[in-house]
């Protein structure tokens, strides 16, 4: 076992190698850092062997786009909406050709033809946005609430897989969409490097020492 001295050069070597790599990194590979820089020179960590911490790092984002599951639910959902889709291309098509008509005589009509004409076609355009809108909204909201269920088994399979290989940590390195239930990079994280309750302790000890010192 390292003593504390020990301990403390490892842990300048470690910072040292940590500055080199940190300044070159773009945004997302430098909030990966961050997190197992907290992770690595937090207190628990201090009072074991560094080498001896098992970090593993997913790639959420990569899962979630080649896994089976998400292809299959892509494919079910344009299964379902398929006949939204068909419903809006006709529309369109019987707008387009009214249009196209509508330039074709335009010489030919009164003008309260023309203006008639004219208001429906844009009342027909109007409707067909409102299609176009609301079927995107549904199928976003659809596809999202799919993907969260994903996003849940996936979780539950990293922390298993966490728990059987002896991982202290697991951390999220691609970038996630911020309606999903994914919030922060950790994935899973071992008994020893959760400080919540160390930080409370300071956070209490600081609380009462401003209380009985005003």
């Amino acid at each position: 076992m390292m003593n504390w001295r020990d301990s403390n050069l490892q842990l300048v070597v470690l910072f040292r190698q940590w500055f080199c790599l940190f300044k070159n990194k773009d945004e997302k590979m430098k909030y990966i850092y961050s997190i197992l820089a907290v992770f690595l020179f937090s207190q628990p960590v201090l009072s074991q062997d560094v080498s001896s911490v098992r970090i593993g790092v997913v790639d959420m984002n990569k899962l979630l786009q080649e896994a089976p599951q998400y292809q299959d639910m892509q494919s079910a959902i344009e299964e379902e909406f398929a006949p939204k889709v068909r419903d809006i291309e006709a529309k369109e098509s019987a707008f387009n050709e009214s249009r196209d008509k509508l330039q074709k005589d335009n010489l030919a009509l009164s003008n309260d033809e023309r203006q008639n004409a004219t208001l429906k076609l844009t009342s027909d355009q109007r409707e067909l946005e409102y299609l176009a809108k609301s079927f995107q909204e549904d199928r976003n909201n659809r596809i999202q609430i799919e993907t969260n269920k994903i996003i849940v088994e996936t979780i539950n399979v990293v922390n298993k897989f966490g728990r059987d290989n002896g991982y202290d940590l697991i951390i999220n390195e691609g970038r996630i969409s911020q309606n999903t239930i994914l919030n922060g990079g950790t994935l899973y994280k071992g008994a020893s490097v959760d400080i919540t309750n160390d930080i409370a302790k300071v956070l209490e000890k600081n609380f009462q020492e401003s209380k009985s010192g005003g």
